[in-house]
């Protein structure tokens, strides 16, 4: 009897290890729906802004914080092509785990003039199987996820995964290689 009892222990971490495991959302997958989600506009905190409410076109998902200094060497290319592909695809920054304040100078800094919501503990990050600053997740006008990208994008790289995305047949996903520079999320 005594010997077993080192097992109990044992069991007790192992079955709640499982039930933990399997009550955990999977990340983000591609070819499936992107995860719903409603957060505050960062510039308007009374206003929420919703998966849903950009339906139609494709989309540009951008997580960022003013903290990560990849996300800043990565902004003036997410304004420029949000300029210039903005009549075709929709973008949307989701500010991780910052300050208000901060993420509202980091906007300024960098004339960021497409929405933006404010994801301050990264339950969405979270649901979109973020772990690093930045990452930018592509969804298809239907509402699938067909790419990812880890990292800061390089002058030029994201304007081409734009046309790809405008351009994606049905059940196709981007073809994404490579990453850039990144920051974990604490």
């Amino acid at each position: 009897m005594r010997r077993a009892l080192w097992l109990l222990p044992v069991v007790v971490v192992f079955t709640l290890g499982g039930i933990a495991l399997f009550r955990a959302r999977p990340a983000a997958e591609l070819r499936r729906p992107a995860p719903t989600f409603e957060l505050p506009d960062l510039a308007d905190p009374e206003s929420r802004i919703a998966l849903a409410d950009l339906r139609g076109r494709p989309v540009v998902m951008n997580f960022w914080a003013s903290w990560c200094d990849p996300c800043r060497e990565e902004a003036p290319e997410l304004v420029r092509a949000a300029r210039k592909y903005s009549s075709q695809v929709r973008f949307l920054g989701v500010n991780i785990l910052d300050g208000r304040e901060q993420a509202l100078e980091y906007v300024d800094e960098f004339g960021i003039g497409f929405p933006n919501v404010r994801d301050a503990r990264a339950v969405i990050a979270k649901r979109y199987g973020v772990s690093g600053a930045p990452e930018t997740v592509f969804i298809d006008r239907g509402g699938d996820v067909v790419g990812k990208y880890i990292g800061a994008f390089r002058r030029g790289q994201l304007e081409e995964l734009v046309r790809d995305l405008l351009t994606l047949e049905p059940d196709d996903v981007l073809d994404i290689t490579g990453r850039g520079e990144t920051r974990p999320v604490p």
